[in-house]
């Protein structure tokens, strides 16, 4: 029974990392959007790495992936706002931070999936353009704060 109940969890774990990869991978075709994904192999072998301009070195080694999504296509701002925050809030995600401020919308979303792996996502929207960013691995908000709060 603990084999069975351990498969399920696990395979619904998978289907959420993967419900995240539709939304990334649903747009990365579409011109004026650009996606990267960085694996985990690629990430051990980074010595020096910059999200925007924030050193995220410290914390590569924990992480099992990073995803980017960028858009200065201004009709596809909405649809992509959309899509974002209808899955996050259909999976539960648990809204950490709201910041508007002169029209730039960003939003800090987390989920814990559970042996100490833990997503972020950091969605930025603005008038013309939005990004999200997402973090997988054995990350923890205090790694993340302290990612947050690099000087420029």
């Amino acid at each position: 029974m603990k084999k069975i109940l351990i498969i399920i969890v696990m395979v619904l774990s998978c289907s959420m990392i993967f419900a995240q990869d539709a939304l990334f991978k649903k747009y990365s075709n579409t011109n004026g959007v650009s996606t990267v994904y960085i694996s985990k192999a690629l990430l051990g072998m980074m010595p020096k790495m910059n999200a925007g301009n924030k050193d995220v070195s410290k914390i590569a080694g924990k992480l099992d992936r990073l995803q980017v999504l960028s858009c200065e296509r201004p009709s596809l701002v909405p649809s992509i706002k959309n899509n974002a925050i209808a899955y996050y809030n259909k999976y539960k995600y648990v809204e950490m931070m709201n910041l508007n401020e002169d029209g730039e919308i960003t939003l800090i979303y987390g989920k814990s999936h559970g042996h100490g792996k833990n997503e972020f996502v950091l969605l930025s929207i603005e008038k013309d353009e939005i990004n999200i960013v997402n973090i997988y691995g054995n990350v923890t908000l205090k790694d993340i704060k302290q990612i947050a709060n690099q000087r420029n």
